[in-house]
């Protein structure tokens, strides 16, 4: 009786083949290499743009890549029907020009759902899963590959596994300190994709000879780089169409930097400024918030001379400052250059700041410069290791514009103030909350001269009021003693600020010794008085970085009063 042969299942590896040559096989370790870093690199792309369009970074990274990594893991499941052990290197090759478009391509057409389409997260968080998936096709099919020479398990995935991590890290490096500084998004993913392109073309090669149907493969590779460059022909002018769409008056000028988008609007003498999206001022009525945020400070403060104004690279703080002759230095410390650069070169914002970030006492200066009117230098820590060891600092620069983490400013640097203006965005995310927290306002105590005085821009007293009080609560914390004030701002609605002062309370009285267009005496005193829906609440809330109980209040909001038809589903 002859005993029947079990026949091999379907997905068998063949007896082990020869290893490829040399030159092979460092062509396929730099293809893992490149798959490594390019896949990372389109899951911070994708998670940066969702920043600047949605806002809350933190929100924004947690959820698309937990998505990538979960439709990685889906991949790896699915990848275990392909049963052809043949066609694996043909659809690691059609998955990698997939990847390629798809990934180049994300940028563009998250940034044209978001203006298009009502469900803008539907779009993105499919784009998250289907790059996920295609990133987590990758390595499960180098891993069979690989098998058909290497049938040690340790060493074939020990092979894959390292180069991959590996790549990951060189493309995480290239990213923050090449790509993200220097090219816009979309630019970074078409370059990418293209040159994901070329990678699938070296792939393409490389397999060659284990390729059935090379004219599907040849034709696909050729379709989408095509499409990549057409994208990147027209995808500046669908941008711009995209970008119109989304502002109500006439983009005239955009500018994206590493942190920010920005966005100037309007007609005529008449613009508005957008970062990220969120309006920041209206030229037509912007005197009533720096006012409002800038002279009662000053009128509080005992002899002010030297100011600092965290944020504001706007200028139009700087401008309320500079109309006080008694301050001899203003210190601007913002985040972003580009904001800076910008509201000392564009015409419209220079006349409306007055030029204040090009006056003598907030000239920018550098170290090589002689210094006439001894400016003490501003260091931080030395970042080498020498310097570390050493214990010496570097100079940061003799500047009266600094573009720095305000948060790290306060940290590394000695200098104290007379005044301090704090116009930061609103607490709308976890990395802008830690702003407002106890934490930061105990640092701002400690940069405050005897004397002194603070005042911080604290959002709505009406459409977010408990986060409005929050901010006084975490101020009387950290031991200052404060006011509040609220002005009605056309574009913005009510605002309100706060005005600190450490050993006593702040008490600004009359007007400003120079005309204003808003503030006189009676306005000043008036803006005090906080009718029932603006008033302060009993219970306390004090926000810190380990519990930013601001972020919490300010995305909830203030409810409507009164009945609604369906409670809890509309807000003030």
């Amino acid at each position: 009786m002859t005993t029947p042969v079990a026949a091999p299942p379907p997905d068998a590896a063949p007896e082990l083949a020869k290893p490829p040559s040399s030159a092979r096989r460092l062509l396929l370790a730099i293809i893992v290499l490149f798959l490594g870093g390019s896949g990372l690199v389109y899951e911070y792309c994708i998670s940066t743009l969702a920043t600047h369009l949605l806002g809350n970074s933190i929100e924004q990274f947690s959820v698309i890549i937990a998505l990538m990594l979960f439709a990685m893991g889906i991949a790896g499941l699915a990848q275990r029907g392909i049963k052809d052990a043949a066609s694996v290197p043909e659809i690691f090759v059609l998955v990698e020009i997939a990847l390629g478009f798809v990934g180049g391509a994300s940028a563009i057409l998250l940034y044209l759902a978001f203006a298009y389409l009502g469900h803008f997260y539907l779009a993105l968080y499919g784009l998250a899963l289907l790059i996920g998936f295609g990133i987590g096709l990758e390595i499960p099919l180098l891993l069979r590959i690989n098998q058909t020479w290497r049938d040690d398990l340790s060493e074939n995935v020990g092979d894959v596994f390292s180069l991959d991590y590996i790549g990951a890290l060189i493309g995480a490096l290239i990213w923050a300190f090449v790509l993200l500084p220097m090219v816009s998004l979309d630019r970074i993913s078409l370059m990418l994709g293209l040159v994901n392109m070329g990678a699938a073309a070296l792939t393409m090669i490389a397999f060659w000879p284990e390729l059935r149907r090379r004219r599907r493969v040849i034709v696909a590779l050729l379709v989408a780089t095509a499409g990549l460059i057409a994208l990147s022909v027209w995808g500046p002018t669908l941008i711009n169409d995209a970008r119109q769409r989304l502002y109500a008056d006439p983009v005239r000028a955009h500018i994206t930097s590493p942190y920010q988008d920005l966005v100037i609007t309007g007609t005529g003498a008449r613009f508005s400024l957008y970062l990220n999206g969120h309006l920041q001022f209206d030229s037509e009525d912007e005197f009533i918030y720096h006012e409002m945020l800038v002279h009662p400070a000053v009128m509080a403060a005992d002899r002010p001379r030297r100011a600092l104004v965290l944020g504001g690279g706007d200028g139009l703080a700087v401008r309320e400052l500079l109309k006080w002759p008694q301050l001899e230095s203003i210190l601007l410390v913002d985040l972003d250059p580009a904001v800076t650069d910008f509201a000392r070169t564009f015409a419209p914002l220079v006349a409306l700041n007055e030029g204040a970030l090009n006056d003598r006492r907030v000239a920018v200066r550098h170290p090589d410069l002689p210094d006439t009117d001894a400016r003490q230098a501003v260091f931080k820590a030395g970042e080498h290791v020498g310097d570390a060891l050493t214990g010496r600092g570097a100079v940061i620069a003799e500047v009266q514009v600094l573009h720095m983490d305000a948060d790290l400013f306060l940290r590394e640097t000695p200098d104290t103030y007379d005044v301090i203006i704090a116009d930061f965005p609103d607490p709308s995310s976890p990395d802008l909350a830690k702003l407002f927290s106890l934490e930061l306002y105990q640092q701002l105590k400690r940069r405050l001269t005897p004397g002194g005085v603070m005042a911080v821009q604290a959002g709505s007293p009406y459409a977010t009021r408990r986060a409005f009080w929050a901010v006084r609560d975490t101020l009387e914390a950290a031991g200052f003693e404060a006011i509040s004030m609220h002005a009605h701002v056309p574009n913005f609605g009510e605002w309100g600020w706060h005005v600190a002062r450490a050993d006593q309370a702040p008490a600004p009285e009359g007007a400003p010794p120079f005309p204003t267009r808003y503030l006189d005496a009676a306005t000043l005193q008036a803006t005090q008085v906080f009718p029932a829906p603006f008033a302060r609440p009993d219970a306390p809330a004090v926000s810190t970085r380990l519990d930013p109980r601001i972020l919490m209040l300010y995305t909830r909001g203030e409810p409507l009063i009164g009945p609604t038809l369906f409670p809890g589903s509309a807000h003030r």
